[in-house]
């Protein structure tokens, strides 16, 4: 799979409709690569790292946010607006094509999208048939299928079939009818995974297999910023090429910052939020920017970020919202507001005569200038409590509210897995997730065995158990575990 190069980034719209093959992996910051590169290898051979700055917020003085709150400072994922954009791609759909397949990565969440096309163009949308009629008689699911012209939708292909001899009648005959013009026009999801496999079984290469592109570090920082925001940004038909693009709106705008790439970042999204920003809590720095003024780039954690999540976006959410913590003292810690360099230096000046403990806690936006300037981090973290203090007094400085962000961890997976291990994570991800009396009757293993190492690979937080009765591989464990089955040679993705 290639990759895209963080210098050649080209600004374009969040949500891009693209063919299988022309997907795009982003690639990570090479002095992060490396420097991660380098720690695994001094872990691995037991060298002790060498003593860094420590940090501006210990993981003892923040605590994860509340569900309630992290719902308010991240919504969750609109599709509304890729909706918009697969449309406009329908209507220049070729008449000749009898179904379009979405493919979806783990965890993306891309049959949400197809659910909500399918609202807004009032579209039949068909519910996965249970497991008893993909292994038994399904000549009744098939049948109530859309026959006429008005296009219909099928979220979950991957439901649609099993990994066993009783498993892909269903499936078979489910092409047949659509290649035979038995059927109206499809639009069809399917987990990457399962079309990995169903490229063996049917003949996927006479549809048209679309996905959407990978969120580079410019996409995810816009895209973040907008979730933070509380809102998608408008869609815009104006392009040169027809394609949507992010229309500006005005105030309040969103902007990710960090290292400057020479691209405009700035991003407007309508909402009445107070502003957030959103800062390391190892270095201080600022890493994201709502309804803020700053004009900042993205910032190498960001590309990490994409990269760590291969540009899913539904991954990529996960593990943003998994590093979101606030102070206990203070849920909702709140920066002044500072117009210029003199208000910081007067809030520094009022702080070490409260006894000199502030300068390593605080935010001022002063000093955010000043530091970015010169390129100093340790700036980052002057401000914080004088900031509150000078808000209180003068009442009329916008209050911003800070999110600290713990450190990317990389999961590694416990050492000793081997093929039993291997056989259940590759059944999970090849139907997206399974109920445990499904994979116990998928695999060779006694039954027994296989609830066992079901259990096992949950305590470590490889797998868990959904609100849908199904196993699941982890967002957190994902990439080790994709690692890991294609070091064995088993079958994988393609994105």
């Amino acid at each position: 799979m290639a990759s895209i190069d963080s210098e050649t980034e080209q600004q374009g719209p969040i949500w891009e409709l693209v063919g299988l093959s022309d997907y795009r992996l982003p690639s990570a910051p090479t002095a992060t690569s490396a420097r991660r590169g380098l720690s695994s290898l001094m872990r691995l051979f037991g060298r002790r790292q060498p003593a860094s700055q420590g940090p501006v917020k210990t993981e003892d003085e923040l605590h994860r946010l509340e569900p309630e709150r992290l719902e308010a400072i991240i919504s969750p994922i609109d599709w509304h607006p890729a909706a918009q954009l697969l449309q406009q791609a329908l209507e220049q759909r070729s008449k000749l094509d009898p179904a379009w397949f979405i493919i979806s990565p783990p965890a993306a969440g891309y049959a949400g999208l197809l659910e909500t096309w399918a609202a807004q163009q009032a579209a039949a949308c068909i519910p996965s048939p249970t497991y008893e009629i993909v292994a038994g008689d399904h000549s009744g699911w098939l049948a109530d299928l859309p026959a006429g012209d008005a296009p219909w939708t099928l979220p979950r292909l991957e439901r649609c079939w099993l990994r066993h001899p009783a498993g892909l009648g269903l499936v078979r005959e489910l092409f047949d009818r659509l290649l035979s013009g038995k059927l109206g026009f499809g639009l069809i999801g399917c987990d990457s995974w399962a079309w990995a496999y169903l490229r063996y079984v049917v003949p996927t290469q006479a549809v048209r297999a679309l996905t959407l592109q990978a969120l580079d570090g410019e996409r995810l920082a816009n895209w973040l910023g907008q979730l933070a925001a509380g809102g998608p940004a408008e869609l815009s038909t104006g392009s040169p090429t027809g394609s949507p693009t992010v229309k500006q709106k005005g105030t309040p705008t969103v902007t990710p910052t960090g290292t400057s790439t020479g691209l405009p970042n700035r991003l407007s999204v309508a909402h009445s939020l107070r502003p957030r920003r959103f800062r390391h809590a190892q270095s201080g720095n600022l890493l994201l920017s709502v309804n803020d003024d700053e004009e900042i780039g993205v910032t190498s954690e960001l590309r990490y970020l994409a990269a760590q999540s291969r540009g899913n976006p539904g991954v990529a959410l996960q593990l943003w919202r998994s590093r979101l913590r606030s102070e206990p003292d203070k849920p909702e810690a709140v920066e002044a507001e500072a117009d210029d360099e003199s208000d910081a230096k007067a809030g520094d000046e009022s702080g070490e005569e409260a006894g000199g403990k502030t300068a390593d806690k605080a935010d001022g936006k002063a000093v955010d200038k000043a530091s970015d300037k010169a390129g100093d981090t340790v700036g980052d973290k002057a401000g914080d409590k004088t900031g509150d203090r000078g808000s209180d007094k003068t009442g009329d400085k916008p209050k911003v509210e800070t999110i600290w962000v713990a450190p990317a961890v990389d999961l590694e997976l416990p050492s000793g897995l081997d093929e039993a291990e291997a056989l259940i994570l590759h059944a999970l991800l090849l139907h997206d997730g399974l109920p445990t009396e499904v994979v116990e009757g998928l695999l060779p293993h006694a039954r027994f065995q296989t609830h066992s190492l079901l259990l096992q690979l949950a305590a470590v937080e490889v797998i868990r158990s959904e609100p849908d009765g199904c196993w699941r591989v982890t967002a957190f464990a994902y990439a080790a575990v994709r690692s890991f089955l294609a070091g064995r040679r088993f079958l994988v993705d393609d994105v």
